[in-house]
């Protein structure tokens, strides 16, 4: 999974002879081969697993949870929202503990304790009980997403971010499409009580999670420089590259409240909070909410999960495009607007054609294929523009946090109220593609007018001045 040659490093070096920068490329082959393999897997597994823990939740309506637990009104949709105060009110703290005790030990620990929890589930048997554990996984899943771009961030320079942003995320695809096959096997399996068969899929994202928690306590670091996997030379290098970007992991500056209240005052954070808070919302109804769509529009739960598994896979590839294309084009926030702007096209053929079957169909289907992609260009062009190991905890503390709020919005976007049409959630999606149009475009303006070239330059020591454009990052 390592980088093409072609990819340009930003290395300093005293030497500018042919020999020297090929010897750097190659150590720097070996690096991203190595921390790839140990650090981009992790990941990748974990993030799959987190996302797949709420995917259970959308496939276990369709399967008969809310009968088998005796659910009525919007207790289902309570279900979904409840994860999300836990998860919203731990994102910082503990993103704050992260940046004392390590990765090694922080990370695998919150997986590996969210992955116990839904295995929990085998054992519910009421619905207060499913709720307490869904609360619960909110403070262990918070604790694991909120770090997962900043590690990234500390692992990878600028120019090979994009694409592992994109491999994390494009991993909640493949993930995806062994779910609905999973979920296809145990839609033709008549499983007796007292376990039913949605249980048996958090019994599958719990064992992954478990595993892939397993693998972080023996496979990752906290930081390049403490990583024994790596040579002398590859911890001598990356350190160099890494310094020019002020991200240095073992850096142990203290987070002050101020640095907190100004990044939240700061409008260049704000409009990224914004465009990760409507990329979510959008994509939460794309994969959330798309079994219960489909079958309210008349397919079965076999077709329903057929269509699924293929819009999976095109979603996958259109994840590790985008991440590929965004990480060698100088306009990303372009990018974002174009595919907010195809995913209302989309949504338009959905809502206009909403007494068509094949309409709601088509538009069910080409969602996610747009929806995912987009949620990679948020935290990539955030993460292009930080420097700073405390800019960017917090930075993307705040960033998770968005995506977070965006979702738990999203529980209550499709109301049993409003089936079988569902017109009031999929018209709430308009008003999330244009906030992010709307906030991108503010952006890439305030980075053309204040003409900020790519030298770099030096930010501020505290506080958020770090978001600042680029001209070629924006």
């Amino acid at each position: 999974m390592s980088e093409p040659s072609t990819a340009r490093l930003d290395v300093p070096t005293d030497d500018e002879s042919d020999t020297t920068i090929d010897e750097t490329n190659q150590v720097m082959k070996s690096y991203l081969r190595k921390v790839d393999l140990r650090v981009a897997a992790f990941l990748c597994f974990g993030y799959g697993s987190v996302l797949l823990n709420r995917s259970a939740t959308s496939f276990s309506k369709i399967q008969g949870i809310e009968k088998q637990l005796n659910m009525h009104g919007t207790q289902y949709n309570t279900l979904l929202a409840l994860f999300y105060p836990t998860f919203l009110f731990f994102q910082l703290p503990l993103n704050l503990v992260y940046r004392k005790v390590g990765a090694r030990l922080y990370i695998p620990s919150m997986l590996f304790f969210a992955g116990a929890l839904s295995v929990c589930v085998l054992g519910v048997r009421t619905y207060s009980a499913m709720l307490a554990i869904r609360i619960l996984e909110g403070c262990f899943q918070a604790g694991f997403c909120s770090a997962v771009f900043f590690t990234l961030s500390l692992w990878y320079p600028r120019e090979y971010l994009a694409t592992r942003t994109s491999w994390v995320i494009s991993s909640t695809c493949l993930a995806g499409i062994l779910f609905s096959a999973f979920s296809l096997c145990l839609s033709k399996l008549d499983t007796p009580t007292p376990i039913y068969s949605w249980q048996y899929l958090y019994l599958l994202v719990g064992l992954i999670a478990c595993f892939s928690g397993i693998f972080g306590f023996v496979f990752i670091r906290d930081h390049p420089d403490t990583a024994s996997f790596l040579t002398e030379q590859e911890r001598a290098l990356i350190a160099q590259v890494m310094s020019k970007n002020d991200l240095q992991a073992s850096l142990s500056n203290k987070i002050s409240v101020h640095q907190i209240i100004q990044g939240l005052t700061d409008w260049r954070l704000l409009m990224f909070m914004i465009i990760d808070f409507a990329n979510n919302f959008v994509g939460a109804s794309a994969s959330g909410w798309a079994p219960v769509l489909l079958t309210s529009i008349g397919h079965t739960t076999t077709t329903s999960m057929l269509i699924l598994l293929v819009s999976a896979i095109l979603a996958m590839l259109a994840t590790i495009a985008t991440g590929w294309y965004a990480q060698r084009i100088k306009h990303i926030g372009y990018l974002q607007i174009a595919l907010s702007t195809a995913g209302a096209v989309v949504l338009l053929i959905g809502v206009a054609g909403v007494h068509n079957k094949a309409a709601r169909t088509i538009s069910v289907f080409l969602l996610p294929i747009l929806a995912a992609p987009a949620c990679i260009v948020g935290p990539t062009w955030l993460n292009l523009k930080i420097r700073g190991t405390d800019n960017s905890a917090i930075s993307n503390a705040f960033a998770t946090a968005a995506c977070s709020i965006g979702v738990f919005a999203n529980s209550y976007a499709y109301l049993n109220t409003d089936a079988p049409l569902y017109i009031k959630g999929s018209s709430s999606n308009f008003a999330m593609f244009g906030a992010a149009i709307l906030s991108s475009g503010v952006l890439l303006y305030n980075a053309r007018n204040e003409n900020i070239t790519s030298s770099r330059a030096s930010f501020g020591r505290s506080g958020f001045k770090h978001i600042q454009d680029q001209k070629s990052c924006s």
